[in-house]
Order: C-alpha cells, then structure tokens, then sequence
C-alpha cells in the first residue's frame, strides 16, 4: 500500500493526476472534434469544387442508400474484409500456436521480428507483392509451369489481389494477438486429452479453440475492422478495378472535390463497421448465453 506523507507528497500525487486528466481530454479532443466536423459536413449538399451547400439535407445519405454502385461497393468492401480476415486467422493461428509451443530462445527474436515487419511501411509491403504477382514475377511463372502454359496472366488489379494485400497488412498483428492468447492456455490442457486419447485434431477442435474463442474473435473483429478502413492496398493492388469505400472515398476527395459526399461515405463506413462488430459479439453473448441455460438444465 502507498502512503503518502507530507504537502509535498499529495501536491506530486495531484499533479500527476492532472497530468493524466491533461492527456485524457487532449486524446478525447483529438478524436471527437474531427469525428464532429466530418459528421457535420455530411449534412451539407456539394455544389461542385469544394463547394458546400448552407442548409442541412439528407441528400448525400439519400443518393448513397439508393445507388446500387455504392452498396455494391459497400458489398464489396465486407465481401473482402471478411474474406481476408478468415484467410488471415487460417495463417496466423497455426503460426501463433507454434511460436507459443516452441520451447526456445528463438521465439523472441521471430516476435521481434514480426515487429519489425509491423512497423514496415505498408507501400514497401504492398510493392513486394506487386514485384510477386504481376505478369513477370515468380507466382505467375509457377502457375503457368503448373497449368502447362495455359495461365499467362497476372494476379493483380483484382479482388483476390486486394483480399491478398489485406491478410498481408493485417497478419503480423493477428500473429501477435493469437501468440498471448495461446500462451494463457496451459499445455497440461493439451496434454491431458491427448493421454486421454484424443488425437491431435480432436484436442484442438475440443479443447484449444473453445478456450481460445475469445481471443480469436477480439484478433478476427480487430482484423476485419483494419481491413475495412485500408486504402493503400486496394488501391494500388485493385488497379483502379476494385473500388471499395475508402477507394471511393479518395476519389471524392481528391477528383471530384466533393467533400460532403466523401463525409457521408465515411460516416456509413463507421456506421457499418460498429454495426458489425455488436452483431458479431450479440451473436458470441447469444450463443454463451444458450450453453450456459444447457448446462444449468
């Protein structure tokens, strides 16, 4: 227990507790008062060259709801967020759960190098695997050598391309995620179904995804979240094919000047996203709660 004693003692305590107040309401601003300025604009209708109507409308949210070309693109954006986080969650689990098994001194230095490749600009990243699936590059070459000259394209400036950039951005992270997670299940867990004689993929389906669910979705929602917003990745990966929102949102920005409309998409994009993430979790707190009424049954 802390005991402090003196004026001088509970002046430095006050003084720290001011210290984070300061920070805490710095943090709040920092994100509020842009949330506020872009939500407002939403409102407001875009008269061409950065020019905003004065009176609040719904008519960005209107042409937005009811235009098939933005809720095909809405469509689009989940269709391969969704995609890439299970393609992400199939690689980094079984990694995870290696690194997390590995009795040796050479774990910390791959996390530490799964932080480096974390902290590495995600142009650089996105041009290796440009280097990787263009026409020229070594993928492509395998597949025609595997299909007898039959495939002589490329994988690029397409969904597969953006859905691969998108587990690429989002994996050392999941990796990460999923390691702590493995590591606060103990192995005797493991071990004691298999003496008991289950097999390597019935223990893991039994006994180290129950326990580990939790985490896996906090690591899958923090994904899908990541692959939602990503904007370098589908845009140099989709070529200009593939437009999801943020994409779209560029272009509003950037060629059409027209910020309101690109406000209106951001706030949908937020929107959509929270609305996943509490169905997601109704559904988990849905379905624990159905197994717990079967066990007090």
């Amino acid at each position: 227990m802390i005991r402090f004693q003196g004026n001088g003692s509970w002046s430095s305590r006050r003084a720290y507790d001011l210290s984070l107040y300061a920070a805490l309401a710095i943090s709040v601003l920092l994100f509020l008062v842009p949330q506020f300025f872009f939500i407002r604009q939403s409102f407001y209708e875009g008269m061409g060259m950065g020019l905003t109507g004065d009176q609040p409308t719904l008519v960005n949210y209107t042409r937005l709801l009811t235009d098939s070309f933005y809720l095909d693109a809405f469509v689009r954006t989940l269709t391969l967020s969704a995609l890439a986080t299970l393609g992400g969650l199939l690689l980094a689990l079984p990694t995870a759960y290696y690194l997390a098994r590995l009795s040796s001194g050479l774990v910390r230095w791959l996390i530490v190098l799964l932080l480096i490749s974390s902290f590495v600009s995600i142009v650089v990243k996105v041009l290796g695997l440009t280097l990787l699936l263009g026409s020229s590059g070594p993928i492509p070459a395998i597949l025609r050598i595997l299909t007898g000259g039959w495939w002589s394209g490329s994988i690029l400036h397409n969904g597969p391309a953006v859905a691969i950039g998108f587990i690429q951005y989002t994996l050392p992270l999941l990796v990460m995620l999923l390691f702590g997670v493995i590591q606060n299940i103990p192995r005797s867990l493991e071990e004691a179904a298999l003496v008991h004689g289950a097999s390597d993929w019935r223990m893991a389906w039994r006994v180290l995804l129950p326990l580990a669910l939790p985490g896996l979705l906090t690591a899958a929602l923090i994904s899908f979240n990541m692959n939602m917003g990503a904007f370098t990745s589908a845009v140099l990966l989709g070529g200009g094919n593939v437009l999801t929102i943020p994409v779209l949102i560029q272009r509003k920005i950037i060629l059409e000047t027209d910020y309101p409309s690109a406000a209106a998409l951001s706030v949908l994009l937020t929107v959509v996203v929270i609305l996943t993430n509490l169905l997601v979790l109704a559904i988990r707190s849905g379905r624990a709660g159905s197994r717990q009424i079967e066990v007090l049954a």
